[in-house]
């Protein structure tokens, strides 16, 4: 009964990490099959027809114009205010504005590998560059 009652505590506490560390974790899969990530975003890009896929469990949006590929990792909140996570490539390995906003009226300030956007109103969003290429978004709505 004790050892029963050991590896549920366990099993508890790795599930509690995994969901605290869920982003730094799928960065680190970023990190290490960027490559594959890359071949598919390039071929996603290729077909101009497509504009959504998935990619697992993931969303994916491909956005011809910015030559940038998104996935969608998690979100949470109700309108007027979901925060939206995940990770997209860029080929021209530039910070982008998350997909969804109006890119047209949006500023962004750039401060190395981190970036922050705003549409001049409560949109708003920042991403960080993982690897060449490769960035981490938050934008919330």
């Amino acid at each position: 009964m004790k050892k029963k009652r050991i590896v549920i505590f366990v099993l508890l506490i790795m599930i509690v990490l995994c969901f605290l560390f869920k982003d730094k974790l799928i960065q680190t899969y970023v990190k290490m099959f960027h490559e594959h990530l890359e071949a598919y975003s390039e071929n996603l890009l290729g077909n101009s027809e497509m504009r959504s896929t998935t990619y697992g469990l993931w969303d994916v949006d491909i956005c011809h114009e910015e030559k940038m590929v998104e996935f969608m990792t998690g979100g949470f909140g109700l309108a007027p205010s979901t925060v939206y996570k995940g990770f997209y490539y860029s080929r021209d390995n530039a910070h982008t504005v998350f997909s969804v906003a109006d890119a047209s009226i949006a500023t962004m300030e750039v401060d190395g590998d981190s970036a922050t956007w705003t549409d001049g109103t409560d949109n708003n969003g920042k991403s960080i560059r993982i690897i060449d290429n490769w960035f981490w978004f938050e934008a919330s709505f």
